[in-house]
């Protein structure tokens, strides 16, 4: 674990990047909110996309994380509610990762590309696989060979939406409820299609004041 002068990089550097967008920091920028020359800033890191990788290599534990956790739990609704609330964190953490790709994606990088395919892999094969256990338990009616795509959908909406706020309403800093807003779109795919059950499960966590 960085420590020192690199972790305050490491930590200023994603809280500008995340408030200002990845475009709008430069070395200059960031050596300034540091307090330190940009001399120094470069010894540790010497260009903006060194500091992405270490934003990615964290960001990516989170992810495994958070498939660890949910084979923990038993329920799926349940999981499928845990596995979506470690998503938002690890959006609002990491948000400009999700939304500024093509900012700071210049140059090939095969193994990295290699990595976010597989969580993409990882990732729409999970939420199939919670689709496809709500129709055997009767929570969700929905014609099985209809998931994947649904899975696919749903994976498009979460992690394009910072994308979506950034290009369509000049939406740099997300907080939790623009986060929030972005799952209830992607709850909105199937929710006509959960038992009453589930929907009244779904719908207490994510609106957990209409119940009381």
């Amino acid at each position: 674990m960085a420590t020192g002068t690199k972790q305050r990089i490491i930590d200023t550097s994603l809280t500008l990047f995340n408030e200002l967008g990845f475009g709008n920091v430069t070395t200059a920028r960031l050596a300034e909110a540091l307090g330190i020359s940009e001399g120094n800033l470069w010894y540790h890191f010497r260009t903006k996309t060194d500091l992405v990788a270490v934003h990615q290599d964290a960001l990516f534990e989170l992810i495994q994380e958070r498939f660890e956790e949910i084979e923990k739990v038993d329920n799926v609704l349940e999981s499928f509610i845990v596995f979506n609330r470690r998503m938002v964190e690890e959006m609002i953490t990491y948000q400009y990762l999700y939304r500024d790709a093509p900012d700071y994606r210049t140059e090939d990088d095969p193994e990295n590309e290699h990595r976010v395919m597989s969580v993409y892999n990882r990732t729409t094969a999970q939420v199939e696989a919670f689709f496809t256990e709500m129709v055997e338990q009767n929570h969700l009616h929905m014609d099985p060979r209809n998931l994947a795509l649904l899975a696919d959908n749903l994976w498009m909406v979460v992690r394009y939406w910072p994308a979506f706020l950034r290009e369509t309403h000049g939406t740099i800093a997300l907080d939790e409820n623009a986060i929030k807003v972005g799952m209830q779109h992607h709850f909105a795919l199937f929710e006509h299609a959960l038992s009453e059950e589930a929907r009244t499960y779904f719908d207490q966590i994510m609106n957990p004041t209409s119940s009381s």
